[in-house]
């Protein structure tokens, strides 16, 4: 984890050097927010709506190509035992379609995730507070938004973005032998946790 930490640093720095030698370039930061919706059940349980938050940093490195990074997080509540929280790392190439003459651009991106998962007793008196972490495994990310300039380098954003990362993992699991509650036994089942979803995203991005 550390290790990519030191690059996605790397990545990040390099942004402001090319920023300061080329004043032609532009740098933007971005925060956005709002729901996500699960495609497909998680490890067996059917997920309910989420809610994450995005901040972005991007640079145009050659016209209107340009590479981008950052970091998000997305919890999800489910109809099973736990409830879900994906974060970590986000980074790629971005393109974007745009016109001197509107005040609108359109960005389309694709990359890599640098994610983990953390599940969390939905139930506290079932599990007792239980928690698991996946650790950090390599995901797949693509997005294409709307900005709309309001001014002085400031744009409203409305993105649409899908998020597909999997890891398996050993979680419990109640069962019932007999099917009476009295037989209940909570065992540890190997899982495969693949969250696929689609994200609604709400911001601002200011350019420099």
């Amino acid at each position: 984890m550390y290790r990519r930490l030191v690059i996605f640093s790397i990545f990040i720095l390099s942004f402001t050097i090319l920023h300061a030698q080329n004043s032609n370039v532009r740098f933007s930061a971005e925060l956005t927010s709002g729901p996500s919706f699960a495609i497909g059940d998680l490890g067996g349980s059917r997920l309910k709506y989420g809610r994450g938050l995005d901040a972005i940093l991007a640079l145009d490195v050659y016209a209107n190509v340009g590479l981008f990074g950052g970091w998000s997080t997305n919890s999800f509540s489910s109809e099973g035992l736990f409830n879900y929280r994906e974060s970590g790392l986000m980074y790629g190439l971005q393109y974007k379609v745009n016109s001197a003459e509107s005040p609108f651009e359109i960005i389309f991106r694709v990359g890599m995730l640098w994610n983990h998962l953390e599940a969390t007793d939905r139930k506290e008196s079932v599990l007792d507070d239980f928690y698991y972490d996946t650790d950090y495994s390599k995901g797949f990310y693509t997005s294409s938004g709307i900005n709309y300039s309001i001014g002085r380098g400031w744009f409203l954003n409305c993105t649409v973005k899908y998020h597909l990362f999997t890891k398996c993992a050993t979680l419990p699991e109640i069962i019932w032998p007999d099917g009476t509650p009295e037989s209940e036994v909570i065992v540890s089942m190997p899982r495969n946790l693949s969250l696929n979803y689609v994200g609604v995203r709400i911001g601002i991005i200011k350019y420099f």
